[in-house]
């Protein structure tokens, strides 16, 4: 599967900008979760996952996905990455990505329950992320 994403270069160091994004947002997340705020915590988990799929493929390959479509950051990884394991931890970032336009943009308001799921997306995807990176 060849990658038609519009992708960016951008020199490797800095990865570490787009991983300190991420753990920003993660950090924000788990706040939002102790305050109860659902829908705050839900679109920070996609947030802090899309940044660390940033922060990866900058440090691995030396580019970004600049497509509008989220979809496409997936998709890159995929084609870039072919392991069993980025597919199986790609699901993660998937699920967050497919509820983005609902959470950021939709009248529907998130319970705790979806918080917690998306929060566990995210915090799983990034545990990979991270094991990368070193």
């Amino acid at each position: 599967m060849e990658s038609k994403t519009k992708t960016s270069r951008v020199d490797k160091s800095k990865y570490l900008n787009y991983l300190k994004k991420s753990e920003e947002f993660q950090a924000t997340m788990e706040d939002d979760l102790m305050e109860e705020r659902w829908n705050s915590a839900c679109l920070n988990a996609i947030h802090s996952a899309i940044s660390a799929n940033d922060a990866l493929l900058i440090f691995l390959y030396g580019i970004r996905s600049i497509s509008p479509k989220h979809d496409d950051a997936v998709r890159l990884l995929l084609s870039l990455n072919k392991t069993e394991n980025a597919r199986r931890n790609a699901e993660h970032l998937q699920e967050l990505i497919r509820r983005k336009n609902l959470v950021e943009y939709q009248d529907k308001l998130f319970s705790k329950n979806d918080a917690e799921v998306l929060s566990k997306h995210s915090r799983r995807f990034i545990e990979w992320v991270k094991s990368l990176l070193s």
